[in-house]
């Protein structure tokens, strides 16, 4: 049975809104007339305040660490949330597994139709088989001593695998600069069939000390686990100088958090990689290193931003739209429909999933969210 939804505004997932809009979906919940009026006089229409808007894409999500919920400290900074997080991440494997499926019913809940999740190892893949919500799967290596590297990328690849033989849309990508060789990015950079690719960008200022002149909080938590330094030779630069030169350029590449990227760094990468998505999880950054980025300047060069929430391990909620209220609160001089834009529209095209998700289009199915006065809900 067709249904029709009225709202003050109706996103259409660009920077685009139709005021007093009307969305008409079958009972599948795809599009079937969207304008200022409704296709038939004898259709009836549930008016809402508010605003309509397409099902939001979350493009950076750890869901192997939502049994960590409440068991790291906030304020850390990134060095100490790591180590606190090594510290409590082994657990009972039916608890894992429960934590995991009650995040995928929080961010299903909160209006997510897509994520881009992190996964270091198969924890998650029996939920994503049997999710609603459209996964790709970032299988993150680790591996900062270049003599492993070639292990730890084949380990990589079988995980890969192991996923796609599933089902499951997966890519290899890098967990960050200060902890993969540039033997191990390389090899990355030059695997086949990788449709998108995530990386952790310039999280805490420590990550740019230590690329510049080998000291800060990176270089003391990387010497506290014990791992071999000697091969590292400082840039002298900030760390996106190290590492963007060995990636795929295209490939659609996603840098995560960016809380210390400069405008010249901004420059510099968009010069030499048309494909970057810049993604932002001010949650997240406010829990682990109480600052947030710039963000504003990244939208004044009209860089291709996305949203993500990051685990529950890091964040206080699953929720994209908790990200965009975080948003207007720090930076009140960002327009609504950009944010929209980020949370929708611009996160399924860095997932490649524009065709179907990101935009309210007659004949696509991206899930129809409404939103009045903070809270969301689904209605298709």
């Amino acid at each position: 049975m067709k249904k029709a939804y009225q709202a003050d505004l109706v996103f259409i997932g660009n920077q685009d809104y139709i005021p007093n809009g009307i969305v008409e979906v079958n009972a599948e919940g795809i599009i079937s007339h969207i304008g200022n009026s409704a296709s038939s006089e004898q259709i009836e229409i549930e008016k809402k305040q508010g605003f309509i808007c397409p099902g939001f894409i979350n493009t950076h999500c750890h869901l192997e660490l939502s049994h960590l919920k409440g068991k790291v400290s906030e304020g850390t900074e990134l060095h100490g949330f790591v180590q606190e997080l090594q510290q409590f991440r082994a657990a009972n494997e039916l608890d894992i597994e429960n934590a995991i499926k009650s995040a995928d019913a929080e961010m299903t809940k909160n209006g997510i139709v897509a994520v881009g999740d992190i996964s270091n190892g198969t924890s998650s893949f029996d939920c994503k088989q049997n999710s609603t919500i459209l996964y790709h799967s970032f299988i993150e290596l680790f591996g900062f001593d270049s003599s492993q590297s070639k292990e730890i990328y084949t380990r990589g690849i079988a995980l890969r695998q192991e996923a796609e033989e599933l089902n499951l849309c997966a890519s290899v990508v890098p967990h960050s600069p200060y902890s993969v060789s540039n033997d191990l990015m390389k090899q990355i950079g030059e695997t086949k069939n990788n449709s998108s690719i995530s990386i952790h960008n310039q999280e805490t200022k420590g990550e740019n000390e230590m690329f510049q002149n080998a000291t800060g909080s990176m270089i003391n938590m990387l010497n506290r686990f014990g791992l071999d330094l000697s091969d590292f030779n400082a840039l002298g630069k900030n760390s996106i100088y190290n590492y963007l030169p060995f990636l795929n350029p295209d490939v659609n590449t996603l840098l995560v958090h960016n809380t210390y990227t400069t405008e010249a760094d901004m420059e510099w990468a968009s010069s030499q990689n048309k494909n970057i998505f810049w993604c932002f999880c001010p949650n997240a950054n406010l829990y682990i290193e109480k600052t947030l980025p710039n963000l504003p300047s990244f939208l004044s060069k009209g860089l291709k931003c996305t949203l993500g929430t990051d685990s529950i391990a890091s964040n206080w909620q699953l929720s994209i739209w908790a990200e965009i209220e975080s948003i207007q609160k720090h930076f009140p001089n960002i327009k609504i429909e950009e944010l929209i834009e980020m949370a929708c529209q611009n996160g399924a095209e860095f997932l490649g999933i524009n065709d179907k998700f990101g935009r309210i289009e007659i004949g696509k199915k991206p899930g129809i969210n409404w939103v009045n006065e903070g809270k969301v809900e689904v209605l298709a």
